[in-house]
Order: structure tokens, then sequence, then C-alpha cells
């Protein structure tokens, strides 16, 4: 996985957004960039990383925290009504969140139904970006 900030950026983010990290971080916590974070929340990483005080490396917590989160809802086959929003932020970064989002746009597999749920969306978005001349 392409996260590579220091575990304590995640809990600054969740401070940020009103939650105590000691809720959602122990010590037996492999990735908890991905599993500290709640679909629920979405809005409020994403207002956080439009116009929150961030660095970078909350930037990438919020990255993960926003795709981790919008996957949860593509696997439940109603896609947040913040995701080309987000979908947009996320790409215009440049190349700040190009692993991450290759992570999640992985299609090594050639069968689509083993890829994780955002994956077609955010090919999709990407391929229309890229027409648009949005990159």
């Amino acid at each position: 996985m392409p996260f590579n900030a220091p575990s304590d950026a995640i809990a600054r983010v969740l401070r940020k957004i009103g939650v105590d990290p000691a809720e959602r971080i122990t010590e037996f916590c492999q990735d908890p960039e991905y599993t500290a974070c709640r679909a629920e929340e979405v809005p409020a990483y994403f207002e956080l990383y439009r116009g929150g005080e961030v660095d970078g490396a909350e930037r990438a917590v919020l990255c993960c925290f926003l795709l981790e989160g919008l996957n949860d809802f593509c696997g439940q086959r109603e896609p947040h009504d913040l995701q080309p929003h987000i979908f947009n932020a996320l790409f215009a970064a440049g190349d700040v969140h190009a692993e991450e989002l290759a992570y999640w746009m992985n299609t090594s597999d050639p069968d689509p139904d083993n890829w994780w749920p955002i994956t077609a969306h955010l090919l999709k978005h990407h391929e229309a970006r890229h027409h648009k001349g949005g990159a």
C-alpha cells in the first residue's frame, strides 16, 4: 500500500474532525489509514481536505480515508453524491496522490469482479478527465 506518512498523521486527522484517535487506533492496527475511517464521515474528510489546514501527511491520510469510504459506498452500489467532486480534487492534485489512486485503480486481475468496488468508477472518471484534457 502506498501510504507512507507517519502514523501520528492519522491521529491528527481524526482529532481535526472531532474523533478521539484512541477509539479507532490500537497497537494492533495493521493498516489504520484504512481501518480508522468510517464511510459516513466522507463529507467531513472532504471538507477538511478542501478547506482545512492540513500538512502533506494529513492530506495523504485524507486521500486514503476518502477512497476507502467511497469504496464502501460503491460496494453497496450507491456511490456517494460527493464522489465526482472528490475524484476531481484527488486527480487535480497531480502526482501527490498518484500512488494511492493507482492502488485503487489496479486492474492486474483480469476478472473485474475481483477489483475494488470503486475501481471501475475511478477508471471511468480518470478517462473522462483525460479526454477533457484534465489529466
